[in-house]
């Protein structure tokens, strides 16, 4: 695992074309403009000027997964979702949040519990990808960013739940 050349997602065309440059056509083709692949030998998001924000950097949005692993909950899955609730109450009324789930069925499943704890429900954005887990700091999108160019990337860090 090296994040120095696993950019995988990039908001500009340009960092696009940077990052594609070298690649043949079948490996491009696949991809929306917006995914890049691996970068180029020599290629760094930091060389391309990129930096991993504090924890406490402006923001507009915080990643979450919805729970759903048993075996990382083994006999307490039932039990996670009504603080994983709450958190997502205290964190919503300053900022978006954006929550993986896994499909319509989960999809459904998360908001019946998210408007059972009263959350507002404008602030929660879901996107249907698959998680093995509910620790989307493990798993999730890492964003870079560019403070001189003002752009945003997505690193993949290849995670495969430690090994499992």
């Amino acid at each position: 695992m090296n994040p120095t050349n696993n950019l995988s997602t990039s908001t500009t065309k340009s960092l696009h074309n940077s990052v594609t440059d070298g690649l043949s056509d079948s490996h491009t083709s696949r991809l929306p403009d917006f995914l890049s692949p691996r970068l180029s030998s020599g290629l760094s998001p930091k060389s391309l000027g990129f930096t991993f924000p504090a924890e406490w950097h402006t923001h507009v949005a915080t990643w979450l997964s919805w729970p759903h692993k048993e075996e990382s909950w083994p006999g307490k899955i039932d039990t996670v979702y009504k603080p994983y609730c709450q958190f997502i109450k205290a964190v919503s009324k300053g900022e978006k949040m954006c929550i993986n789930v896994y499909n319509e069925a989960m999809q459904a499943f998360a908001t019946k519990h998210l408007i059972e704890a009263g959350v507002n429900m404008k602030q929660i954005q879901f996107y249907h990808h698959p998680t093995n887990d509910a620790w989307c700091r493990d798993h999730g999108p890492a964003f870079l960013i560019n403070q001189k160019e003002q752009k945003k990337v997505i690193v993949d860090w290849d995670y495969n739940a430690w090994g499992g």
